[in-house]
């Protein structure tokens, strides 16, 4: 994708470098050596062969009314004032947990992906407060769910299923 190419390509040309990324389906979402969380891509699926498309809320993690950025961009929500030290990206969400070990997501909501507890879109990142006094060592994101490792060896899961 052209975009993430650009996204990519103007990171290794700042001062502080991505020190991890990871690619969704459109966006991409990087982490520098600061712990600062910075996104860019498109906010918008195609709907249609017609090339409608139809915005996916809260993707890039900067708001209501972003729904593109060409260039990486910093979110201008913390994650509760902390570094982020990992991320996971989807297709229509991403991930990340904090150097406190909190776990975050932002994106559309659908089928409980988020992890919130609501099918709800969240436009910034916000705390998945299942996971609060857990410590999480792991984290993925699939098409419509998600897994998290904590520290007591134990895997959650999140998001849609086949029962």
């Amino acid at each position: 994708c052209a975009v993430r190419w650009l996204c990519f390509s103007a990171l290794l040309c700042e001062h502080n470098p991505p020190a991890r990324a990871a690619a969704g389906y459109q966006h991409s979402v990087f982490i520098d050596g600061e712990g600062r969380l910075s996104s860019c891509g498109s906010g918008a699926e195609a709907t249609s062969e017609e090339g409608d498309e139809e915005e996916l809320p809260g993707l890039l993690g900067h708001g209501d009314g972003v729904p593109r950025l060409e260039t990486p961009t910093r979110l201008p929500s913390s994650l509760g004032g902390e570094r982020a030290v990992f991320v996971a990206a989807a297709r229509t969400f991403s991930c990340s947990v904090s150097a406190d070990d909190a776990l975050w997501s932002w994106g559309y909501g659908a089928e409980g992906r988020l992890g919130h507890g609501d099918d709800q879109a969240q436009w910034q990142p916000k705390k998945i407060e299942a996971f609060a006094g857990q410590r999480v060592l792991a984290l993925s994101a699939g098409t419509c769910h998600s897994l998290a490792r904590t520290a007591d060896g134990a895997v959650f899961t999140w998001g849609a299923g086949e029962d």
